[in-house]
């Protein structure tokens, strides 16, 4: 079975829209801000394909927490974190979808630890089968392949996209909860595929405004693309 998780409602919300005959199952009660998170476990059918969707929160520990709980109960042969992101590639526009080839923990600063795209210490590798679909989709979209950043950190500062820049140059967006999602699913062995669509462009000053107004569209976009690899998967 493929899973799905996402940090917000919108993203989750756009996939469920693709869905039917969706069953709402309850899990473990967790406390998120202050508050309950609604941690249910969307059970339907995405095409002629059973998947299950879930909604994380925002961040890399509840993003952790949902990834290992998803595994536990459901034991996916693919895990897909769908959702939106800022650019950090001045090719990569807001409607634009990217595909992570990896996703790299950008915050990651050890004495020893190598801080680059590909290095071991920070960097969790995505699915080749997944990444080999979406190469060969002929789509009315404008798709992006290349390695992603994450830390809990949104991006919209010069010093933080400098940083970025500085360690990571091959990103093409930043978000908050690919790496650790990638890291744990590494960890468990699982295979892992990360759909980010372009909410706001980071070397844009100011841009990040833009962000809520073009949620619900971006989130559309990538569910309908997380579809497609599903669909061929």
């Amino acid at each position: 079975m493929i899973t799905v998780i996402c940090a917000m409602q919108e993203e989750r919300d756009a996939l469920l829209n693709l869905m039917k005959d969706v069953k709402v199952f309850k899990g473990k009660k967790l406390l998120y801000h202050g508050n309950s998170l609604d941690n249910e476990y969307y059970v339907g059918m995405l095409g002629k394909k059973q998947i299950v969707v879930c909604r994380s929160g925002v961040g890399e520990i509840y993003a952790t927490i949902s990834t290992v709980l998803l595994i536990q109960k459901y034991k996916p042969e693919l895990v897909i974190n769908l959702g939106c992101a800022g650019s950090l590639n001045e090719d990569v526009h807001v409607g634009d979808i990217v595909v992570a080839t990896s996703a790299s923990n950008w915050r990651v600063d050890v004495p020893g630890w190598n801080r680059r795209t590909g290095s071991l210490t920070c960097t969790y590798p995505c699915d080749e089968k997944a990444l080999n679909i979406v190469r060969k989709l002929k789509i009315d979209q404008r798709v992006h392949i290349g390695p992603i950043v994450s830390a809990d950190e949104f991006i919209y500062k010069k010093a933080q996209v400098r940083e970025i820049r500085k360690y990571f140059p091959e990103s093409f967006c930043g978000e908050m909860e690919g790496a650790a999602i990638a890291g744990t699913c590494y960890a468990f062995g699982i295979p892992v595929g990360i759909i980010r669509s372009i909410s706001d462009e980071t070397l844009i000053q100011g841009n990040f405004r833009e962000f809520e107004f073009n949620l619900q569209s971006v989130c559309e976009k990538a569910a309908l693309l997380c579809k497609e690899i599903i669909k061929r998967y």
